[in-house]
């Protein structure tokens, strides 16, 4: 079988789904993206046997036949080659000869009957999200999922909708992200699932280069989550995500106001100094000022003093300077509210204009 394709009609379904293919697989196959021709239509699926996604692209040829090619390989040649290139594929026993210009390539291939596709599944529910919402969704608590921790049910992001109103969570038991909006539609809804890390990772990708509506289907153990010439597919985490709005703290005693782009850079200045591994800063508040503080074992220290709207007495409290400063980068206001009630209990970090992106971080002991 031999076709002729263009290079901008290959890379771009191809750059989609190569994020799900890992470098390093125990199943040859794994590595391979499953490469299928059907009329005009081409058709490419990565997957790492959690996670599928599947993109399309209207090919300039004809042609019904399918493959699997080495997935890496095929990108870096597509890559090195000039824009607006026209690539020849010859399909041969075992092997694939790419040519253009002057350049050519052999791959070796595998049978596309060797690939793990997923099976068709029975959806039980379908509801369409606008992308912008969606998007929103996920870049405000994806950051705060957890990675290969043993409470399995922590390594992804809970997406719920009830009463028309979307709730996406995610914690790692050290810090835990909150986004809410109402979607418009009361008789919106889908039961609580958990969507694995590298799922959620994947799809946030794929938003941010569309501009398409979301439409999300959900079966007994999967999600598929469609953007018109892109799919997606995971197996969902079995398990009930723990009862976050315990971990919200709703009566604080406490707060304090300040400006967003001043934390920033005042944490970023004293967590120079901060150790290394466990990145402790101390937060000193007294009227209208506050101090911070961080040192390290060669016993070197960083203080920096910062205006902030707060008249509660003096106190001191430990957090990571890392956990902070993801919070700040998640909110999209110019001031920040940071509400607590002690100096041990958690921080909750918002914009006091828009309550609908809440985290909250644990303290931690210097």
């Amino acid at each position: 079988m031999n076709i002729n394709i263009n290079k901008a009609d290959l890379l771009t379904p191809l750059l989609k789904i190569i994020g799900v293919i890992e470098r390093r697989q125990t199943l040859p196959i794994l590595s391979n993206v499953f490469f299928s021709l059907e009329g005009s239509e081409l058709k490419l699926v990565g997957t790492d046997l959690e996670v599928q996604i599947l993109a399309t692209s209207n090919v300039e040829t004809s042609g019904s036949f399918s493959i699997t090619i080495p997935a890496r390989k095929l990108l870096d040649i597509c890559r090195s080659l000039p824009d607006d290139s026209i690539i020849s594929m010859n399909f041969g026993d075992d092997k694939l000869v790419l040519k253009s210009g002057k350049s050519r390539f052999t791959l070796r291939t595998l049978p596309a009957t060797e690939y793990p596709l997923f099976d068709d599944l029975q959806y039980i529910k379908e509801l369409t999200i606008s992308k912008e919402i969606l998007f929103k969704a996920f870049s405000k608590t994806s950051f705060c999922m957890a990675q290969q921790d043993v409470r399995f049910y922590l390594n992804g992001l809970m997406l719920h909708v009830s009463a028309g109103e979307l709730q996406s969570v995610a914690s790692d038991g050290h810090r835990l992200a909150l986004f809410k909006i109402d979607l418009g539609d009361s008789a919106l809804s889908i039961d609580q699932v958990i969507i694995p890390r590298k799922a959620a990772q994947e799809f946030q990708r794929l938003l941010d280069k569309t501009d398409k509506d979301v439409v999300i289907k959900v079966a007994k153990n999967h999600i598929n989550l469609s953007l018109g010439d892109v799919e997606l597919n995971a197996k969902l985490i079995d398990g009930r995500f723990p009862d976050f709005k315990n971990v919200i703290p709703e009566e604080n005693k406490n707060h304090f106001v300040i400006d967003k782009q001043a934390f920033k850079a005042a944490l970023s200045r004293v967590s120079i100094l901060s150790n290394e591994k466990y990145k402790g800063i101390r937060l000193d508040l007294s009227d209208q000022l506050m101090t911070i503080n961080a040192n390290n074992p060669e016993h070197d220290e960083a203080i920096e003093e910062v205006s902030i709207d707060y008249d509660s007495g003096e106190m001191s409290m430990g957090f990571n300077s890392s956990y902070l400063m993801d919070a700040l980068n998640t909110l999209d206001s110019d001031i920040v509210r940071v509400s607590f009630t002690d100096t041990n209990s958690s921080c909750l970090i918002e914009d006091p204009n828009d309550l609908s992106c809440r985290l909250v971080i644990m303290p931690m002991r210097l």
